[in-house]
C-alpha cells in the first residue's frame, strides 16, 4: 500500500519492523524500488540480501529486479540476472521471459533479444512482441521492427493498442508517412481504430509526416479525446505554422473541459511563436501561473524563442531574470539562435554571453560549438569564427552532419552537402544545375551570408547549390515528373537561402515541396511557403 503510494521511507519502516520476511515481503520491497526507480545499487543489495537469507527466489523475484534494470541499460547486471534465472529454472515462465527481452532490448542488445525470442516460440503473447518492436524502435531499427509487426499480424497473435501506438511513435518520428498508412489500415481491419490511444498516435503520426490534413481528419472524428489526443492536434498545427488554428483546438479543448498540462501550454507557446502572435503568447504564458501551473523551464525557452523570432532582445534579457532556476543549455542555445537572427544592436554582447555560458555548462556537446560558430560567422566575426571552428576539435566533439531524405518506392536515400556517394550523383548533380539556373532566370539569388565561411562569393554560391536539401530535391526530379507533392525531410533548421530557392523551386517545376526541419514544416506551393517566411 505504501509503495502504491510512493511513500518509500513508510515503506522501509513496516519492512525492517517484521519479525521475518518471507518472499513475498521481499518481493514486495523490491517492486516499490523497481517503480520508485531507485538506483540500481539499492535494488541488487536488497536481491542479494534476499538470497542470502536462504530464501530461494520465484519469478515475481526476477520480474521486479528486471525492472529495475531495465530503464537504466545496464547490460552486465542484466545478463547476471539471466544466469541466476537459469540456474534456478525460472525461464520457463513467460513473464520472466518477458523482463528479459525488455531489458536486453534496452540495453542495446538485440542479438540476445532476438536469440531468447525466438527460444520463446511457444510462450509468447503481446507483450513479449511489444518488447522485441520497441527494442528495435529503441535502437533505430525502424525497418526490422516493421518487419517484427509484419510476422505478428501473420502469426496467431492479435496485436494491441500499445503494439499500434509504438510503431505508430516510430514511424512518426521518421516521418515514415506509407509506413504509418499501413499501420492505420491494419487498425481498422483489427477494430482497433476507434481506440482512444491509437487514434491519438494517428493524430501525431500524421501531423509529424507531414499530413495534418489527414491528423485533423482522425481528430475530428474522435468521439473520445484525452490529453494526449488535444496537445498531438495542438502541436501538430503548431509544428505546420498554423498557429491560428492551433489556439482555436486550444479553446475548444478548455471549453471541453480538460485540463491543459505543461505539455499543452508548450504546444500552445510555440504555436504563437511561429505565428508571430507575441502579445497572446505572453497572455498564455502569464495565464499558466493562474490556472495553477508552474512554468518550467521548456516554457521560458519558448517565450524566448517567441521574442527571438520578433527580435526584441531586450524583452529576452528580462524574461531571463524571471527564470526562477539556473537557466540551462537549453535556454541559452535558444538566446544564441535569436542573436544570430536578429539585427538588433544588442545581439552581440548578448550573443557573446549565451555563446560563453554554453560552452561553460556544455563543454562536450558538439551542437553547442556549431551554434557560436555560426553565430560569429552570421555576425562577420571570421576570427572568432575560426577559434570556435578549432575549438571542436580541441574538445574531442564531434559535429553532426547536416542531412536530408526521401523516402521513394526503393527505400530511403539520404544526402549531406556536396555527396557524391549516391549511385545517381552524376544525374543528380545535371538536374541540380539545370534546376538552379531556371530559379536564377525567375528572379532567385543566392543569399551568401548563408555560407558561413569567409570565402570569394563565387565560391560561396557554389557551397550554397549543394546543400543536402537542394541534392534530395533535384534526386526526386530525376526519378518523378508527376504532380506528386515531394517530401523532405531534414535533421537540421533549414537555412534562409535553401528556403528561398525552395520558394522558386515549387514555382518553376509546379509541383509542392513539403520540408519537414528539426524545428517545424514547410509547404512550398507556387513560389509561397506556409510559414510566410516568418519561420
Amino acid at each position: 500500500m505504501y509503495g502504491e503510494c510512493g511513500a518509500r521511507s513508510e515503506c522501509w519502516e513496516v519492512f525492517n519492523s517484521m519479525a521475518e520476511h518471507d518472499v513475498v515481503s521481499w518481493n514486495s520491497i523490491m517492486g516499490v524500488m523497481a517503480n520508485s526507480q531507485a538506483p540500481i545499487s539499492e535494488s541488487v543489495e536488497v536481491f542479494s540480501n534476499m538470497m542470502r537469507s536462504g530464501l530461494t527466489p520465484n519469478e515475481v523475484t526476477f520480474v521486479n529486479l528486471l525492472a529495475a534494470l531495465s530503464p537504466l541499460s545496464v547490460l552486465e547486471l542484466g545478463k547476471q540476472v539471466h544466469a541466476v534465472v537459469l540456474k534456478h529454472g525460472a525461464i520457463e515462465d513467460k513473464a520472466v521471459d518477458n523482463a528479459l527481452v525488455s531489458c536486453y532490448a534496452k540495453s542495446g542488445d538485440m542479438d540476445s533479444c532476438e536469440q531468447l525470442f525466438s527460444e520463446m516460440s511457444g510462450r509468447r503473447d503481446a507483450v513479449s512482441w511489444n518488447s522485441l518492436i520497441s527494442g528495435y524502435i529503441y535502437n533505430g531499427h525502424l525497418h526490422e521492427a516493421l518487419d517484427c509487426v509484419w510476422l505478428m499480424m501473420h502469426s496467431d497473435q492479435m496485436m494491441d493498442c500499445c503494439t499500434f501506438s509504438i510503431v505508430l511513435n516510430a514511424c512518426a518520428s521518421v516521418a515514415a508517412l506509407e509506413r504509418g498508412m499501413e499501420m492505420h489500415a491494419f487498425g481498422i481491419r483489427s477494430q482497433l481504430e476507434s481506440d482512444v490511444v491509437v487514434e491519438s498516435a494517428l493524430v501525431d503520426m500524421y501531423s509529424k509526416c507531414g499530413r495534418i490534413d489527414y491528423a485533423s481528419k482522425v481528430f475530428n472524428s474522435m468521439s473520445q479525446k484525452n490529453e494526449f489526443s488535444w496537445n498531438s492536434m495542438i502541436s501538430g498545427y503548431a509544428r505546420h505554422g498554423l498557429g491560428r488554428k492551433a489556439l482555436d483546438i486550444f479553446e475548444e479543448m478548455q471549453q471541453s473541459g480538460a485540463n491543459p498540462d505543461n505539455v499543452t501550454f508548450v504546444s500552445v507557446l510555440s504555436a504563437c511563436s511561429h505565428a508571430g502572435l507575441v502579445d497572446r503568447g505572453l497572455d498564455y504564458f502569464e495565464m499558466m501561473e493562474d490556472g495553477g501551473i508552474l512554468p518550467q523551464i521548456e516554457h521560458y525557452s519558448c517565450v524566448i524563442d517567441l521574442l527571438g523570432r520578433a527580435g526584441k532582445l531586450t524583452k529576452i534579457r528580462e524574461y531571463i531574470k524571471r527564470i526562477p532556476m539556473k537557466p540551462n543549455a537549453l535556454i541559452w542555445r535558444t538566446v544564441l539562435v535569436a542573436c544570430q537572427q536578429s539585427n538588433d544592436s544588442e545581439r552581440i554582447d548578448l550573443g557573446r554571453e549565451a555563446s560563453r555560458m554554453l560552452l561553460e555548462l556544455e563543454p562536450q556537446n558538439p551542437v553547442n560549438y556549431v551554434l557560436a560558430s555560426n553565430f560569429y560567422a552570421a555576425t562577420g566575426r571570421w576570427e572568432d569564427t575560426v577559434k570556435a571552428r578549432a575549438a571542436i576539435e580541441g574538445a574531442a566533439v564531434k559535429k553532426e552532419a547536416g542531412r536530408s531524405w526521401v523516402t521513394l518506392g526503393d527505400g530511403v536515400h539520404t544526402f549531406i552537402a556536396g555527396d557524391r556517394s549516391h549511385p545517381n550523383t552524376k544525374e543528380i548533380y545535371e538536374k541540380l544545375s539545370v534546376l538552379i539556373q531556371k530559379i536564377r532566370n525567375a528572379g532567385y539569388v543566392p543569399m551568401t551570408e548563408f555560407a558561413l565561411y569567409d570565402l570569394e562569393e563565387e565560391n560561396k554560391e557554389e557551397l550554397l547549390s549543394y546543400h543536402s536539401e537542394k541534392l534530395a530535391v533535384a534526386f526526386v526530379l530525376t526519378r518523378s515528373s508527376s504532380g506528386v507533392p515531394i517530401r523532405i525531410m531534414k535533421n537540421l533548421r533549414v537555412c534562409g537561402d535553401c528556403h528561398m530557392a525552395f520558394r522558386y523551386i515549387s514555382q518553376v517545376i509546379g509541383r509542392q515541396i513539403i520540408l519537414r526541419d528539426s524545428i517545424r514544416f514547410h509547404h512550398f506551393e507556387d513560389g509561397n511557403c506556409s510559414c510566410g517566411d516568418y519561420w
